[in-house]
């Protein structure tokens, strides 16, 4: 087919815990013309592969055990920032929350597992030309629940937390682990976990990772440390 032609030369890395799945992702993409430099169920692995393939896109399964696809991303995103990110994932465990945590991890594309040919090789030739895609979601989508989760009712984000709190939250959205949290505020690292733990519930998040995306949507990480947070 043309596609064939016009696609020569592209290369693909996939990570794919299921080998099922795996085996129906290589036939899709090499009956396109596209060349899958590396297939593996084992992130180890796949990340080597990336490293001596270079290619130009790597397909991340998020269904990794411990959600250690978002893991991978982020670090082939830190390490290899060449090839273009597509996350794929089964419909059971698409959600907006995994949609964001993905995207910010660096990846430009998102698919789920039941998506038809006609999808996968779209997305893959979008993210390669430099498109971010979302697969079946539209953006209207995406900028609707952006929309729902800023919050526009209160001069600073997050009311429910204390000032102490927030601030902690802040620091915590630029990715600084609590060492470096403690040494900031003048506090203990066993304090500096115990705000974390009592943060995670009151902002309706169940991890640090999901905090910090939430921390960042909201714009906590622009409020300066002298705006509205003396105190306690």
């Amino acid at each position: 087919m043309a596609d064939a032609v016009r696609d020569v030369g592209t290369r693909v890395v996939v990570i794919e815990s299921i080998p099922l799945i795996l085996s129906g992702l290589r036939s899709a993409l090499e009956g396109d013309g596209i060349t899958v430099a590396a297939g593996t169920h084992d992130p180890y692995t796949g990340v080597r592969a990336v490293r001596e393939e270079k290619p130009d896109v790597v397909i991340v399964d998020l269904d990794l055990p411990g959600r250690a696809g978002i893991g991978l991303l982020q670090q082939l995103r830190r390490q290899y920032p060449a090839p273009r990110l597509v996350a794929s994932v089964s419909p059971e465990h698409d959600d907006d929350n995994l949609l964001l945590t993905t995207l910010l991890a660096g990846a430009t594309g998102y698919l789920l597992k039941n998506t038809d040919t006609a999808d996968l090789l779209r997305t893959v030739r979008a993210v390669q030309r430099g498109y971010v895609t979302l697969g079946p979601r539209a953006g209207g989508e995406l900028s609707a629940l952006l929309a729902r989760l800023v919050r526009d009712d209160s001069t600073l984000p997050f009311p429910a937390l204390t000032h102490r709190e927030r601030e902690v939250l802040r620091l915590v959205s630029f990715g600084y682990r609590n060492r470096r949290i403690a040494q900031e505020l003048f506090i203990s690292e066993k304090t500096v976990r115990n705000y974390v733990s009592a943060i995670l519930p009151k902002i309706n998040v169940s991890n640090r990772l999901e905090a910090i995306v939430s921390a960042r949507l909201a714009g906590l990480e622009t409020v300066g440390p002298g705006t509205g947070l003396a105190g306690r």
